[in-house]
């Protein structure tokens, strides 16, 4: 008997499915290893710059890092406007100060310079060193030893009679900036001050004292007097040239140096060099000329017969002697540094009716 083959051939339906299961393998396949072959231009495009791979047994925190290479960036000439050069000057010199400070003064300086080198106002140096220049900034001299406010205002010291409100008062201040001030450190819910505590007044200001300055006058007999007495003065009688009223630079040197028309002073200060020519600013009669005390050193002093006189003083040497008629640009003298002074100048001061008027009114 025939033995009987149970084998059965496969269908055609079945080797249709396998065919496309083999189809789905290998596609599969492929797109894997494209994607891992185009994986670092895909992260590339995309800003990426690091890709975390994970490699065979590598723990799970430590991948493997492919690192992707970046084109260096530099400005393209559309975009080099918005770069931003650096700047040097990105701090101030000006330093806070909550306390009064000292300073020296020094060869050279003025109250407009050392007002100018504190951040302050020239009234405000003047205020607190009252009892050394009595308001007058001709008065510096070197080696003085002036208090510097820590701003703009008054140092006060308190009296046992005083208020906040008495003090702001009399300084025309506000409380509050008294208050507030740092440096008084007060306790503003029971601000008390011990008297002979110096409290800063931000903002205060008061009139600075005038002093009481010689003209030029006459006498019963109708001689000129300067209002001066000293080794300068004499006795006159009559008047002598008479200016025009149109003034000259009194030396070759039209240059301030130190300390300008303004509060606590009364001229300009020029900055002619020691020993230079000074000159008369208009015609007129000396009516002083010689060492004056009270800082003026030698001085020298011109009637011009028409309500007008100018003062020149710290000069080096006098060269012409009281009573001398003096034509309009005239040798008067060398500049120097007598008297209170703090470097060679030319104190130069034009007065109408014996009282100051701004120089710089009357120079060309």
């Amino acid at each position: 008997m025939t033995q009987q083959d149970n084998t059965k051939a496969p269908s055609s339906s079945g080797r249709l499915l396998g065919a496309i299961g083999w189809i789905l393998a290998a596609a599969v396949c492929a797109g894997l290893i494209s994607f891992l072959f185009w994986q670092p231009e895909i992260a590339k495009s995309m800003g990426s710059y690091q890709i975390g791979v994970e490699v065979g047994t590598l723990p799970a925190d430590d991948p493997a890092v492919l690192e992707v290479p970046l084109p260096e960036f530099l400005p393209t000439e559309e975009v080099s406007g918005l770069l931003r050069d650096s700047d040097p000057n990105t701090e101030t010199s000006s330093e806070y100060r909550s306390a009064p400070t000292t300073y020296t003064v020094q060869s050279g300086d003025s109250v407009w310079g050392i007002a100018e080198k504190f951040g302050l106002s020239v009234e405000s140096v003047l205020y607190a060193n009252y009892d050394i220049l009595q308001d007058q900034s001709d008065n510096l001299m070197p080696g003085q030893i002036l208090t510097i406010p820590p701003t703009n205002g008054i140092l006060h010291t308190w009296r046992s009679r005083d208020s906040l409100s008495s003090v702001a008062s009399r300084y025309g201040a506000d409380i509050e900036d008294i208050l507030l001030f740092i440096g008084n450190d007060l306790d503003l819910s029971n601000p008390q001050i011990n008297p002979g505590t110096v409290v800063m007044v931000p903002g205060g200001n008061r009139e600075l004292v005038n002093i009481t300055f010689a003209a030029v006058t006459t006498d019963e007999r109708g001689n000129l007097i300067s209002g001066f007495s000293g080794p300068g003065a004499c006795a006159l009688s009559g008047v002598g040239l008479m200016g025009n009223g149109f003034f000259i630079w009194p030396s070759a040197v039209h240059m301030i140096s130190g300390n300008y028309y303004g509060p606590g002073h009364n001229g300009i200060d020029i900055g002619a060099g020691i020993g230079s020519a000074l000159f008369a600013a208009d015609s007129g009669t000396v009516v002083y000329a010689g060492w004056l005390n009270g800082g003026y050193g030698n001085f020298v002093m011109i009637d011009h017969g028409n309500g007008f006189t100018t003062w020149y003083e710290h000069l080096e040497n006098v060269q012409v002697n009281c009573g001398d008629n003096v034509f309009q640009g005239s040798v008067i003298g060398t500049a120097g540094s007598t008297g209170n002074s703090t470097g060679a100048h030319l104190h130069f001061e034009i007065r109408y009716g014996g009282m100051p008027v701004n120089p710089w009114d009357y120079l060309p």
